[in-house]
């Protein structure tokens, strides 16, 4: 399979980091590519970089348009992509040379829609690499396993372009800011089955001021995504415990909280996650964060992570 893959790549002063983020694309061994850089109204230099980018090399397209957001920016791309397949990429992560020679090959199989693989997490502030397993990646049918939680990142994704627009994959509704590629991608699973490639073929990159950092921005975002999948997943039948998956979200964010000290919120959150499945250890454990002082959970912690 030889289609032509359009990078989509949103772009928001992103003028220091976009230049390496292009070179690793133009750096593929899979070379019918063309790559859409989409400059969300930037106020440094990017709208110069990318002309010149564009200039130099026939594979770059530049468009620039008025501040819309990073949903609406991908989906500007994908309306102009002349590609079967789209691919994604932020302007400060990169991709191994590989990635797409080994990714386009699964759309071969007519019911696959959507293509991810593995990435490795590069915590620049901290100047340190992890490479997460691949234990919880699923092939198929997987909107069971992804309404659990998001199990790959924008970098990592290939899609079909029909499928994109058919499903309006990408919400721009500012409520859904940092998880809007997870919404993309469970409406894609409910009309297509996804597969992956084993390997870690980019690189997703977190500088600390990442909007994906905020934890309790994050939180309310993925309770909107929630809400927003539902409906459409019961038109397809999806039987799905959402109180369940709700009270998980809670939970997984309560134990964040408090690992940060934040316990007062963290109670608040507890209590919330109890009320949408009666469970009494959830409340208890909420009242307590809430009445025992700070000082105390804070004593705790330093006990627990001494263990």
């Amino acid at each position: 399979m030889n289609a032509l893959v359009s990078v989509v790549i949103p772009v928001y002063n992103g003028a220091e980091y976009l230049e390496a983020t292009v070179e690793t694309i133009l750096a593929q061994d899979y070379d019918n590519i063309e790559i859409l850089l989409v400059n969300d109204g930037s106020k440094d230099g990017s709208e110069q970089l990318i002309n010149t980018l564009a200039e130099n090399n026939s594979n770059i397209v530049g468009f620039h348009k008025q501040n819309g957001g990073v949903a609406a920016a991908r989906n500007y791309g994908i309306e102009r992509a002349n590609g079967e397949l789209v691919a994604f990429c932020d302007q400060d992560d990169f991709w191994l040379p590989t990635k797409l020679s080994k990714q386009v090959p699964l759309f071969e199989n007519p019911k696959v829609g959507l293509v991810y693989c593995g990435a490795i997490a590069d915590y620049a502030h901290l100047n340190k690499q992890d490479k997460p397993s691949f234990e919880r990646k699923y092939r198929g049918d997987v909107f069971d396993k992804l309404i659990q939680v998001n199990m790959f990142t924008c970098c990592t994704a290939i899609a079909r372009k029909s499928l994109l627009q058919e499903t309006q994959a990408f919400d721009d509704e500012r409520s859904l800011m940092g998880v809007d590629d997870w919404l993309a991608w469970l409406k894609l699973s409910l009309v297509c089955e996804l597969d992956f490639v084993p390997e870690h073929l980019a690189i997703h990159v977190f500088h600390g001021d990442n909007y994906s950092s905020n934890e309790e921005k994050m939180h309310a975002a993925e309770l909107v995504c929630l809400n927003k999948i539902q409906p459409m997943a019961e038109k397809h039948n999806k039987s799905v415990d959402w109180d369940e998956i709700k009270q998980n979200l809670h939970v997984r964010y309560a134990n964040t909280y408090i690992y940060n000290g934040m316990f007062n919120l963290a109670g608040d959150t507890l209590l919330e996650a109890s009320r949408l499945k009666n469970n009494g250890k959830l409340s208890l454990k909420g009242r307590l964060l809430k009445v025992v002082p700070n000082f105390i959970w804070q004593r705790v912690q330093k006990i627990k992570r001494k263990l």
